[in-house]
This record gives structure tokens, sequence and C-alpha cells, in this order.
């Protein structure tokens, strides 16, 4: 009496993950576009917050 023995092979990983993983890649810089859009939005912000000037027409 023979056994036999099925070996059911796993799903490829992909090979540009493990690289990244093994480096504990994390969050990146924002871009220069995303750092501009910030300090405008921060600049309406304090402009609607600010005093209007007494001595401005």
């Amino acid at each position: 009496m023979t056994m036999k023995i099925q070996l059911t092979l796993s799903t490829p990983r992909n090979p540009v993950a493990v690289p990244a993983r093994l480096r504990q890649a994390g969050p990146h810089r924002r871009s220069g576009k995303a750092l501009r859009q910030q300090q405008r939005q921060t600049l309406r912000r304090e402009l609607a917050h600010a005093r209007p000037d007494p001595h401005s027409p």
C-alpha cells in the first residue's frame, strides 16, 4: 500500500512588496503642491479671523 501526498502551492507573492516591507517603508514627505495648498488655506483662515484695520479705506 502506497501513500500519496499532495502539496498545494501558494499563490505567488508580489516581488516588489518584499523589499519595501523589509525596509519598513513609511510615509513620505508632502509634495510641493500639497504644501502650497496648505499654506494658502492657513493664510485664508488667518485673514478671515483677523480684525479689520481701522485706518484702511
